[in-house]
Parts: structure tokens; sequence; C-alpha cells
């Protein structure tokens, strides 16, 4: 019989910041920012994604470390050093008292399935600066754990790096951090809030790191600007797999962003993605943005698919972002 790619509209669902999502077994395990709660989707394809459909595995502890601002989980099943792999759930949180001093902590699930089992505080992920942290990531280079995030420099607010680090296993750093990206290109220092007298005017932002590998080359993506505004992009940094991947001098920075605000399209302030390819090879981008301009980073943001073709150099090409409503194909 003739194969028939599964298709799918953005958005995926009608609310979704920080989206993750990680094919494992036939499935696609799929979650988002909840502030409260690590919720999981489970679906054989993500145009499958309901509101209703999503099963809360682990819910924030009413006061403590991680009883507010619970952001940017991720999925990983990782090797658990005794032989095994486990699922690990990164996120960050901060304690209702002091919500301003966000750190990132690691759920740990013994489960084949992440939708099973129990979730445990495996504890929190102490950075080597200690500083405030969110938008944990990691990725594995020749049996090597790598984690990147977005930080402060210092101990004030007013700039978020993305700092990378050398891991032991799945829930310790170890090591020196090092800063590969600050806010220095003009498109990445947008922070224009409606409210002159707001804090976010002194903020410049990097922030939401994404690994993805292809040919020799380990890319990463990151998002920059105020989530605030219309100009949060992608931007994107890459280094020969061979390198010293914890040498700056390794890294290359791209001077534009990849993929930005299309008004044509009616997709503004795209960002926070990750990446996942399908069997058949198709590398795609989830990502979440807004439905139109003006809507900053509290109650619309919505998850999106889209395409990555890749250019003859090696360097991927993310288009312009999808159109709402508009069929799209993905062969599975």
């Amino acid at each position: 019989m003739p194969h028939t790619p599964a298709t799918f509209t953005n958005p995926l669902l009608p609310y979704g910041p920080d989206p993750w999502v990680v094919c494992h077994n036939g499935y696609y395990y799929y979650t988002h920012s909840t502030r409260t709660n690590l919720t999981i989707w489970k679906v054989r394809q993500l145009g499958e994604l309901r509101p209703d459909k999503g099963k809360v595995v682990w819910t924030a502890p009413a006061s403590g470390p991680l009883s507010a601002n619970v952001w940017a989980p991720e999925l990983h099943y990782l090797d658990n050093g005794k032989g095994g792999h486990c699922w690990y759930a990164y996120l960050c949180a901060a304690d209702k008292k002091t919500p301003d001093k966000e750190r990132m902590f690691v759920l740990e699930n013994k489960a084949d399935d992440p939708t099973q089992g129990a979730w445990t505080l495996k504890g929190e992920l102490k950075t080597p600066d200690d500083k405030w942290a969110i938008d944990a990531t990691v990725t594995v280079v020749e049996g090597q754990l790598y984690m990147a995030w977005s930080g402060w420099p210092g101990d004030e607010n007013g700039q978020q790096n993305i700092y990378m680090c050398l891991m032991t296993n799945p829930w310790t750093c170890k090591g020196e951090r090092l800063l590969l990206s600050e806010p220095t290109y003009p498109w990445e220092l947008h922070n224009e809030d409606a409210d002159p007298q707001s804090p976010r005017n002194q903020l410049v932002v990097n922030e939401g790191p994404a690994f993805l590998r292809h040919g020799d080359q380990l890319f990463l993506a990151y998002s920059a600007s105020g989530c605030w505004t219309d100009e949060y992009a992608i931007g994107l940094l890459m280094a020969p797999l061979s390198s010293n991947l914890m040498d700056i001098r390794s890294w290359t920075k791209r001077t534009e962003p990849v993929f930005k605000t299309s008004v044509h399209n009616g997709v503004y302030g795209p960002g926070h993605g990750c990446f996942f390819c399908t069997e058949s090879g198709q590398t795609w981008l989830l990502y979440h943005a807004n439905p139109g301009p003006g809507k900053g980073c509290e109650n619309e943001r919505s998850p999106r698919l889209q395409r990555i073709h890749w250019h003859h150099d090696g360097l991927p090409d993310f288009g312009i972002p999808t159109a709402e409503g508009r069929v799209v194909e993905i062969d599975v």
C-alpha cells in the first residue's frame, strides 16, 4: 500500500508555552509550561494533541523551592549510570517566598513510559556558578553529557546569557560554566514594554537553548530579545562535533536571527523551540508563538511545528513560520 503522510495544522494546541517533545518507542511525549505541574501528552501523531488529554504526572508542592514558577519542562531518556536508562525531567522553579530566585531541578522516572510509574525529585540541578538559572537542556556527544541553560552573569537581574557545562550524570554538573552567548546584536536587544516604568525595559535576554545535530556539526538554537516583544526570535550557534565543545573558540554565532516574526503569516514572536527527527529522517522544530501582535508572553503563546530543511553547506534552513490553519504533511 502507498505510504500516506500524517497531517496537522498550526497551532497544535490553543495554549502551550515552552513546548517540548521527544519520540520514544513509536509515541510522541509532549509537555509545556503549566506553572504548577508536569503534564505529559502521549500521542502517535502530534496532530492528535488535545487540551484535555494530557496527564498530570507530578504536582509542585505547596511550599519550598519548587512551589512557584514551574517553567520549561523537558523530557530526556538517559543513561542512569547503573547500566540502564531512566526518564529525566528538567524544569525550573522557585520558592513562593522568593519567586525571583529561579533555579533548575531534576525529576526521575524509572518506567519505560513517562506517563506511567512515579516521578520523584532527584534534586536541585546545581550549576557551577549557583546563580539564577532557567531552561536547562542536555545532549550527549561521544558519551559525554552536556547541559546548556539561560542564566544571570551575576546576582542581580539585568541580563540573561546562554551557558554550558559538563555533567557527570543526568543530575550533576561539573567543572566551570562556559559563556556561549550574551545579547549583543541589535536584534537580540529588543525589550520595550508597554509600560515605560516596567523593569523589563532594562533587561536583555538570551534564553531557551536547544541542541540540534546534523552531519559533523552541533547546533545550539536559542531565543533572544524579550518574550514580551514581537521581535522575540531564534538565533543559532554552531561548533564542529569533533572540536572541544567547552572551548568558546570552537563556536560560531550567527549575526542575524534564523527564525523570526512573519507579519504576512500572522505568526509573532516565535521562540523557545526544540528539535526532533521522524523515523523517515525529517527534522522538525517545535516552538511557541503568538497569533497576533502585542500579545506578550503570558496567555496566548501556542505550540507549532516547522519543517527544517538543509542548505548544501550543512546549515539548517528554518524558512518562514507557517500560517495558522494551513494543512501540513509530516512524514513519520
